[in-house]
């Protein structure tokens, strides 16, 4: 098994129709336990202000400009922040140089405000597999993996993602088959 930590995996039109389907997830952790990541292409029904409100904080004044995105199918109601590492809280994980992960009230808090990460994303829930079914799913071509970077998780925007990561690899996905083998 390749891990694949710190990588993009890429939902191919096999998973179209599918909870994935033109997904791209950050690969925080995979190895031989499983796998966890965020979609960091799909936002979130709720927003920045309701998401303040019910974890009893005050929405930030800037509220409406924070996107707040849909992280995966699992745990909907728990939040990750994925930040640059220039701030780092009490539940901070580093699955990569320059990128932390953690699941604080106080990055959250943090996110919201001027004195933040100077990156910041706010997601719900995550993406998991178990023990080699990621894997299995790499092997059966339901995904394409990347290298990960910064500038796609952070400076590139949510409409762009999904296009500049295809790219990163010299894909087209609107030219990758939904099957392959004889006919």
């Amino acid at each position: 098994m390749e891990a694949f930590s710190h990588h993009f995996l890429l939902a191919t039109p096999a998973l179209a129709g599918t909870w994935f389907g033109e997904s791209i997830i950050y690969l925080c952790r995979h190895d031989a336990e499983g796998a966890m990541g965020l979609v960091i292409n799909r936002e979130a029904r709720m927003n920045a202000r309701g998401l303040a409100r019910s974890m009893g904080m005050s929405p930030p004044p800037d509220a409406l400009a924070i996107t707040i995105l849909e992280g995966g199918p699992v745990a909907p109601g728990k939040g990750f922040i994925l930040h640059s590492d220039d701030r780092l809280y009490e539940t901070t994980e580093r699955p990569a140089p320059g990128i932390a992960l953690s699941t604080s009230r106080d990055a959250l808090a943090a996110a919201f405000s001027l004195d933040g990460p100077r990156h910041s994303g706010i997601y719900l829930g995550y993406a998991g597999w178990g023990a080699g079914q990621l894997d299995a799913e790499l092997e059966a071509g339901a995904w394409l993996t990347a290298p990960a970077n910064r500038s796609l998780l952070f400076e590139c925007s949510l409409e762009q993602r999904l296009t500049q990561t295809a790219q990163s690899i010299g894909v087209d996905l609107r030219l990758v088959a939904t099957r392959v083998g004889h006919a």
